[in-house]
């Protein structure tokens, strides 16, 4: 896989495993959402990865907003 980004390779795929024990990826209508572990077990969006522009204005989407699974 080739990645062409500006960030360094430790930013988007941490070394340590553990970093990963608390992201998921959750599926939606049109992509998916990277979730991460907060604080008192809440789940909160760090990543949205769509196809659909609308779901870019969605604030249920928005990276730092508390994901429900309802």
């Amino acid at each position: 896989m080739i990645l062409y980004t500006p960030l360094a390779v430790e930013s988007i795929f941490p070394p340590d495993e553990k970093a990963w024990e608390n992201k998921r990826t959750v599926s939606i209508a049109h992509g998916s959402l990277t979730i991460e572990k907060g604080d008192e077990g809440t789940w909160i969006v760090a990543a949205l990865h769509s196809s659909n522009p609308d779901d870019y204005m969605n604030a249920d989407y928005q990276p730092g907003s508390v994901w429900n699974e309802s």
